[in-house]
């Protein structure tokens, strides 16, 4: 029996909402799959404003359409527009702390990291012919990584190297390495080029690989984790002895916590670089999308040497049609220049400062979270920079069952098992255990909320309780 409301409660309860803030209102369904950047951390303004400044002066713009930089609204050159790439170079080598900055020559404009690691795999690589015998993905990986792959020749020549602790399966991967050399029927240069090259066009003029591997060296996705150097110097050096072509996802390397070095770690490419013999082993895939916004498909690549970029420029696309992304490249281009000649800060050094302030803030509050929602035996890596945290929950769970009931109890996480690498063998059980959160995109009381929901999961995980059917 509902029992009638006083005129003192009525009082005491308007008395409560005065001095009591509101809880926040939360969405039925809590979305920590999502690696995008919140729509309110996109700077619309700061890119309108240079959007004006690059076309605000018509007279003033590059009129010659072959110059090495030219007008927005012509063909791009090759490898992109001069300024643009010699701009990059200042900027980059400032933020890794080089003594010089990287030579635009080393430097190629992409529409992404995405279709960086797709034209890389086109030009470098040859597996239909069997010339180049394999790819190699870290795992757990880049969840739609393998798709590029396979879109490349390699559905049937992906093979996986486990991501350890403190570093990655050196041993495994050589093992793995002298198998596949074994099995592989010997294919010369000459026949691996042969669909590559106009008939009569030298060997020379094109740099093909035998294998190829795929990682992502800091603040990893999904595990949020960095590689110490050591562990890149000895990956650089079994490349070298097996023709291998390191591509190197570095998109979260400028996005460390508040406490983290504001130096990232020393890349691939730039140990690569240094002591090159031949074109180098390493391409830098790079990418403005986790800096800026997504939507510009903008990004660049940074190799070990001229003559790789130099052989991306060559591309057949580039070549009739410019450099991708020429238009949205030369909007970004004020955004890289110093504020001010007394001020070297350029703009978007000020818009890292407030992904990283507030991703750091969203690490904290997730952590806090895991340790106060999370059944008593949860670990996790990451959250330290980057856009996630991989967590591992007690052995007693099972993951892809408690991401079902999640989604139930209102909240979306990446299953581990989506981290695997595709492929026959290639499983290393994330699965079972593992789940993935973003920070970039959740607020800092979402996440909260969001582990809540995830930790009532486990609870009925725990209690006996099985998902409806339904997607993981």
């Amino acid at each position: 029996m509902q029992l009638p409301i006083s005129p003192q409660d009525v009082r005491y309860k308007m008395r409560l909402a005065l001095v009591t803030p509101p809880r926040p209102s939360f969405p039925a369904m809590l979305d920590l799959l999502r690696g995008h950047p919140s729509t309110r951390l996109l700077p619309t303004t700061a890119l309108y404003e240079a959007a004006g400044v690059a076309l605000n002066s018509p007279a003033l713009l590059p009129q010659d359409s072959y110059a090495g930089t030219r007008h927005p609204l012509a063909y791009g050159p090759d490898k992109g527009n001069f300024n643009v790439r010699e701009e990059i170079g200042r900027w980059v080598g400032g933020r890794y702390g080089l003594a010089h900055a990287v030579s635009p020559e080393r430097i190629y404009l992409t529409n992404g990291a995405s279709a960086g690691l797709a034209m890389a795999l086109t030009l470098f690589t040859s597996p239909g012919t069997g010339y180049t015998r394999a790819a190699f993905l870290v795992s757990p990986t880049y969840f739609l990584a393998g798709k590029v792959f396979e879109d490349a020749g390699f559905a049937d020549r992906l093979h996986t190297v486990r991501d350890l602790e403190d570093g990655i399966d050196f041993e495994g991967l050589e093992r793995r390495l002298l198998e596949v050399q074994d099995a592989a029927p010997e294919v010369s240069l000459e026949e691996g080029l042969r669909p590559l090259l106009r008939r009569g066009a030298p060997a020379a003029a094109k740099r093909i690989y035998r294998y190829v591997l795929y990682c992502v060296p800091t603040y990893s996705n999904p595990t949020g984790t960095t590689w110490d150097l050591e562990t890149r110097k000895k990956l650089l050096e079994l490349a070298r002895r097996w023709d291998m072509l390191i591509i190197s996802d570095d998109v979260y390397d400028f996005l460390g916590n508040d406490d983290q070095p504001r130096t990232p770690p020393k890349r691939l490419v730039t140990l690569d670089a240094e002591t090159a013999e031949g074109e180098g082993n390493t391409l830098s895939n790079c990418s403005f999308s986790k800096l800026v916004g997504p939507g510009l498909r903008t990004g660049w690549i940074e190799a070990a040497t001229s003559a790789l970029v130099q052989q991306l420029g060559e591309g057949g696309a580039d070549r009739s049609g410019g450099a991708p992304s020429h238009f949205a490249s030369c909007l970004l281009y004020p955004l890289l220049l110093p504020i001010s000649p007394s001020n070297p800060t350029r703009k978007i050094d000020l818009q890292i400062q407030l992904l990283t302030s507030t991703y750091t803030s969203r690490c904290r509050a997730l952590i806090a979270a895991i340790h106060t929602f999370l059944p008593k035996g949860t670990t996790y890596s990451g959250g330290v920079g980057g856009f996630f945290a991989w967590i591992c929950l007690p052995e007693e769970l099972d993951a892809a069952e408690v991401v079902k009931l999640g989604r139930e109890e209102g909240v979306i996480v990446a299953a581990g098992a989506l981290s695997e690498v595709p492929g026959e063998g290639n499983a290393l059980g994330w699965g079972k255990r593992y789940v993935r959160v973003a920070v970039s995109w959740a607020e800092e009381e979402e996440l909260v909320e969001g582990m809540k929901r995830l930790g009532i999961a486990c609870e009925r995980w725990l209690a006996g309780g099985r998902a409806k059917d339904g997607e993981v």
